[in-house]
């Protein structure tokens, strides 16, 4: 199990770079083959150390979609991750953005009253009007390909206009959130569980019943402390992985 808080600061500027690297090789502005600038050409494009640069490609590296060689070059060899559903996780806009570049599909939704059981799992009060919306998420440029995972949210009935936006906009339906009220997420609480998958939903996830996967949970809150969005994601193994970099503080 992996529980995890992430409160909204900047991420470190190798993962900004590295997002932003995977960003231009996915949507082909470095073709296969082709070599990704030098280290020092790298340098002066984002104005990081060479450092930064280095980190940035080994977690650029790291989804495989790049090999470095010695006195050749960082050569760009895959233009879709290895490792499917990637993300490189460093604060809240990160996990905000790993979402960019998907879409959920198959989506419905409905009013639900939070009863005992559904207000502990998502941190809510008994009785609190919520939406409740289910949906598969799939790459937006492959509608059609495999669905990356299924998804179920729990909204409080405060932004039920974001039924308007989901299924039609990309990205984290957070980060929709946070558009069209202009509220701002300030901490997301994530706790990774291994499960396998259920015979019904191992259907419409096209995998083989009782295969292995992620079951991730998350609450995000917003400035008032409070949970305004839950979600509940099955993962199929080799669609999703996670990724998250510990440093040592040397202050104290």
């Amino acid at each position: 199990m992996n529980d995890a808080a992430l409160i909204g600061k900047s991420p470190p500027r190798y993962i900004l770079m590295a997002q932003r690297l995977v960003e231009e090789i996915t949507e082909g502005r470095h073709p296969v083959g082709s070599l990704l600038p030098t280290e020092a050409t790298l340098c002066t494009q984002y104005g990081v150390s060479r450092h930064t640069v280095r980190e940035a490609i080994r977690e650029v590296q790291s989804l495989g979609l790049v090999a470095r060689r010695q006195g050749v070059g960082t050569r760009v060899i895959s233009l879709t991750p290895s490792r499917g559903y990637s993300h490189m996780l460093a604060s809240v806009d990160d996990l905000l953005q790993f979402a960019i570049g998907t879409k959920l599909i198959e989506v419905t939704s409905e009013e639900v009253v939070a009863d005992t059981v559904l207000a502990g799992a998502g941190q809510f009060q008994p009785g609190q009007k919520l939406i409740r919306f289910e949906a598969l998420r799939v790459p937006s440029k492959d509608l059609a390909a495999a669905p990356l995972a299924w998804t179920e949210l729990y909204v409080i009935d405060a932004y039920a206009g974001i039924r308007d936006d989901i299924g039609v906009r990309d990205g984290a339906v957070g980060w929709q959130i946070e558009q069209r009220y202009g509220v701002r997420i300030m901490e997301i609480q994530q706790e990774i569980n291994a499960v396998t998958v259920g015979a019904e939903l191992a259907q419409r996830l096209q995998v083989p019943a009782d295969s292995p996967a992620l079951r991730v949970e998350r609450w995000y809150r917003g400035e008032d402390g409070q949970v305004f969005e839950y979600a509940v994601s099955v993962n199929p193994e080799n669609r999703y992985s996670f990724s998250m970099r510990l440093t040592r503080d040397m202050a104290g």
